[in-house]
């Protein structure tokens, strides 16, 4: 089953988030649940916001949180999170989970999709078995203006 996603389904998205995410190869280490809750609120809770989750037998296994942005070539989806459960993964449901997002994109009149991820993951196949191309003439930045104390 597929259906967007909103602030009433944070319980069961903060538990499949930390599921996938806290695990190898990501290791992200949240200092607490509120603080996850407040970078899903922000995901999931703006007026552009766009979220939509996977079920099999009733259990959320797939999320996709994201926002719709207009762009001078039209509407654009930008994926910030996008993962499956760990003991469905390799099993075609993100590839199916995609032909869902994409079609209900389309629906919405949104042509294009765009997210980034690491290169040393297993993600990184998966997108590009998915059709996504590296953008020759772009980089995404980062930089760190802030060190741990000790």
């Amino acid at each position: 089953m597929f259906a967007n996603l909103c602030l009433t389904d944070l319980p069961e998205v903060r538990s499949l988030f930390l599921q996938v995410f806290t695990q190898e190869p990501w290791n992200d280490r949240w200092e607490s649940e509120a603080y996850v809750d407040l970078y899903l609120n922000e995901l999931m809770g703006n007026p552009n916001s766009l979220c939509f989750g996977f079920y099999h037998d009733s259990q959320l296994i797939g999320l996709s949180l994201g926002f719709i942005y207009h762009w001078w070539q039209g509407k654009e989806y930008f994926i910030k999170e996008f993962c499956i459960a760990k003991s469905f993964q390799g099993q075609g449901m993100g590839r199916r989970f995609f032909a869902m997002i994409e079609e209900a994109l389309l629906s919405q009149d949104i042509h294009a999709i765009w997210l980034s991820t690491e290169r040393d993951v297993p993600a990184y196949g998966f997108y590009h078995a998915l059709g996504f191309k590296e953008q020759a003439n772009s980089v995404l930045l980062a930089k760190r203006i802030w060190n741990e104390r000790k």
